[in-house]
């Protein structure tokens, strides 16, 4: 069922919401006695009792056993993100810390989206990851190739951002170190408010002579798959994820650290949240499918001047508090598009 047609009442509502919220905090099943409490409907919990039943019918909770309380689906926490959420604000002191964490001036891209991924993971409790700038979205602001030896050149490009790059190029011929130098010069003279995916054409046009070996080498720099991944997403507080009630299965750890380390998932994922304004919010399989453990994952969108350079963002077991971490990732990505900015 599309949760866009699910009408709950004002009243079930507020049930579903408890709910939840107490699962967060507590990691158990909830009970009717405990709604009745919490949610200070003055409702009887036979009452209360009923209407859990009625959102479990609808698909929004379940019974892990007969005699226990409920527990929230994943659709049921997708409605609560949905319609339920109030974005917590964010304190002062974490504000500050923030702030602080980033405060230093660096031209080294990797220092900082380290730093970011950091400060995530330790105020969040959860992993933290973030991919660095998409090349073809970037700005170059030099570029350089350089004979290695018959067929194969050195790569070196750097960013507006600071994000310096070295990638060995294989070509199936020999290149002079004079056309390279030539080709470096050229387009060093033109690298101004260019991107890569305008980058390629502009040359190849004016330099027919040159087309073949040039195309193959600037294909490369535009077209690559990303081999190179270490360089391009960073990952901390992965023991976070250890001291989880909901990550006690030995297999589905190993399952989600697998995901960590070869990376490819995530990056795909982190990619998607790029033409978003907007913090995204994945639960369980919406996120990295069924091969890994139900987790939450809120990301955001970093920015650079005029366009979105990478996401970062938190994982964490199903039940952790999107409140929280909606303010958190915000707050962070919104502190490093400004210090991209300044920079």
């Amino acid at each position: 069922m599309d949760i866009k047609y699910i009408d709950l009442s004002e009243r079930s509502r507020e049930i579903l919401k408890t709910i939840i919220r107490t699962y967060i905090d507590c990691a158990e099943p909830v009970g009717s006695r405990t709604v009745a409490k919490k949610a200070d409907l003055g409702l009887s919990p036979a009452t209360i009792r009923n209407d859990m039943a009625d959102l479990e019918d609808i698909g929004l909770l379940f019974q892990p056993h007969t005699s226990a309380g409920r527990l929230p689906t994943e659709m049921g926490l997708r409605y609560y993100v949905n319609f339920l959420l109030e974005k917590e604000n964010l304190s002062w002191g974490d504000q500050v810390a923030i702030e602080q964490g980033l405060m230093f001036r660096s031209s080294d891209l990797v220092a900082v989206l380290r730093k970011a991924v950091q400060l995530l993971a330790f105020f969040s409790g959860h992993a933290a990851i973030a991919s660095a700038p998409r090349p073809i979205s970037e700005h170059l602001k030099h570029l350089e190739f350089l004979r290695i030896r018959s067929g194969l050149i050195l790569l070196i490009t750097i960013s507006d951002t600071g994000l310096v790059q070295n990638r060995l190029v294989q070509l199936d011929h020999d290149i002079s170190e004079e056309k390279l130098e030539h080709l470096s010069r050229y387009i060093n003279s033109r690298l101004v408010h260019v991107s890569l995916d305008k980058l390629r054409s502009m040359i190849i046009k004016e330099l027919e002579k040159e087309k073949k070996a040039f195309d193959f080498l600037l294909k490369d720099l535009l077209d690559r798959k990303r081999d190179s991944v270490e360089e391009e997403i960073f990952i901390d507080g992965k023991l976070n994820l250890l001291d989880e009630m909901k990550f006690s299965d030995i297999s589905r750890i190993r399952a989600l650290l697998k995901t960590f380390e070869e990376k490819e998932a995530l990056l795909a994922l982190l990619d998607r949240c790029l033409d978003s304004k907007e913090v995204q919010i994945f639960i369980g399989s919406e996120g990295l499918g069924d091969e890994v453990p139900a987790c939450g994952m809120v990301f955001a969108p970093y920015a650079g001047n005029d366009s979105p350079l990478g996401s970062l963002g938190v994982v964490g077991p199903l039940r952790m508090n999107y409140a929280r971490m909606v303010a958190l990732v915000e707050y962070t990505a919104q502190i490093l598009t400004e210090r991209f900015k300044e920079s």
